[in-house]
């Protein structure tokens, strides 16, 4: 077939995609259903005619209003949809006109015959980043659905298609595949002493407001008031001690993980026995890539996590979302634990921009790092080999030392 007949089908399915995106941009974060009511005019309630559906072409042929009631419709629709298309264009091309893309065990180059399966894993998590970008750029929150949603279909993907053959597999070594194990069992441990009350929530009433969020509740306060209504309820003020206590609950939670992970790992390394029976338990290629995406999933929340300890710490204010560390333990599970921590430190360079912009107009604005994360994760997905390439002597030595300190 002529690529650009590909192309065109894959931008079509990609503005498809796009379409399905706005419907969960609008109703997710509204606790609506994102498959009832069918799509309707968001002015007058009217039900839209397939045809007024049509991605891009529909907005453009109505233009921009609704058939029934003339409201306007919002530009970010078809924006959104001939976005969503050409992410699926660019990364075809890249992936497998330009061979950029995930790493590829032996030499050879990516088609879309034999690796269309990873192409279609990462075009469906590049969707959900941009859903999740866009409603944590607009209301400051992402929502915890589409970062379990990635989180158990990278797993599942992974189990049922990767081979060491396979680009972008993460199966991992028998070493690795026991800290994953006994990170998961940590993880678990601590969700169930959580559940228990043996474990208690950091910032139960609500973390400390951001700035862009006191704005929205003092109208609110503001509008409740004029109208003889009850204000709505604020979120208590922390001191920084009150701050680092709470912190406290959630270094308290990643202990069991940290500690279990760790023990299993060293457990596997250093007693033979032990390591030639999990090396049998861990033989098949499933179970060590539903391993090595968990140990993506708990690398990628991980990093994030101890970022945002150690920086509320620095800064003596919370420095960024659980919601941040639930997006990136979605993540790691599609891409992978090394991917996911290159996408994590390109992050900030795709904020620099605004963070210069904020500074010489004097503007003073928490930045939904969302869209970053996002952004970070797209190219690493593209250049993440190249850059693990640039990093291997030094990683090389740093592994070789580390192997020998706990040998030794």
């Amino acid at each position: 077939m002529p690529e650009p007949l590909i192309l065109a089908f894959v931008f079509a399915l990609g503005a498809c995609v796009g379409s399905f995106l706005n419907v969960v941009v609008w109703r997710l974060p509204r606790q609506q259903s994102l498959v009832s009511p069918p799509s309707r005019c968001t002015s007058c309630g009217h039900r839209l005619a397939w045809y007024d559906n049509v991605p891009v072409f529909g907005w453009l042929w109505l233009g921009g209003r609704c058939r029934y009631c003339k409201a306007r419709i919002s530009i970010r629709y078809p924006i959104v949809e001939a976005v969503t298309g050409a992410i699926f264009v660019v990364f075809y091309i890249a992936m497998f006109d330009l061979q950029w893309g995930p790493c590829r065990p032996t030499p050879r180059p990516l088609s879309i015959s034999e690796d269309w399966p990873i192409y279609g894993l990462y075009m469906f998590l590049l969707a959900c980043l941009l859903a999740a970008s866009l409603i944590d750029a607009e209301l400051f929150v992402i929502p915890l659905e589409i970062c379990l949603l990635l989180a158990g279909v990278g797993l599942l993907v992974h189990v049922l298609v990767d081979s060491p053959t396979l680009a972008g597999n993460v199966i991992v070594s028998p070493a690795w595949a026991a800290v994953a194990a006994g990170g998961t069992i940590g993880w678990l441990l601590s969700l169930l002493l959580l559940h228990c009350n043996l474990l208690r929530r950091s910032f139960p009433d609500g973390e400390p407001l951001l700035e862009a969020d006191r704005e929205a509740v003092e109208a609110e306060i503001e509008t409740a008031r004029r109208q003889g209504q009850p204000p709505p309820a604020l979120p208590p003020r922390y001191t920084f001690a009150q701050i680092l206590s709470e912190l406290f609950r959630e270094i308290l939670f990643l202990l069991p993980g940290l500690v279990l992970a760790a023990a299993a790992g060293l457990l596997v390394l250093h007693n033979p026995i032990v390591g030639e029976i999990w090396a049998r338990w861990v033989a098949h290629e499933s179970v060590r890539a539903l391993l090595g995406a968990l140990l993506g999933a708990l690398v990628g929340g991980l990093v994030v996590w101890v970022t945002r300890i150690l920086g509320t710490i620095v800064f003596r204010r919370v420095a960024m979302g659980l919601g941040d560390v639930h997006l990136m333990f979605g993540v790691g599970a599609v891409i992978g634990a090394g991917p996911v921590v290159v996408a994590f430190f390109l992050a900030p360079f795709f904020g620099m921009l605004l963070a210069v912009y904020m500074l010489l107009t004097g503007k003073r604005r928490e930045i939904p790092y969302g869209p970053y994360l996002s952004l970070g994760t797209a190219a690493s997905v593209l250049f993440y080999c190249r850059i693990a390439d640039w990093l291997q002597p030094g990683l090389s030595g740093l592994g070789q030392a580390a192997g020998a300190w706990l040998r030794g």
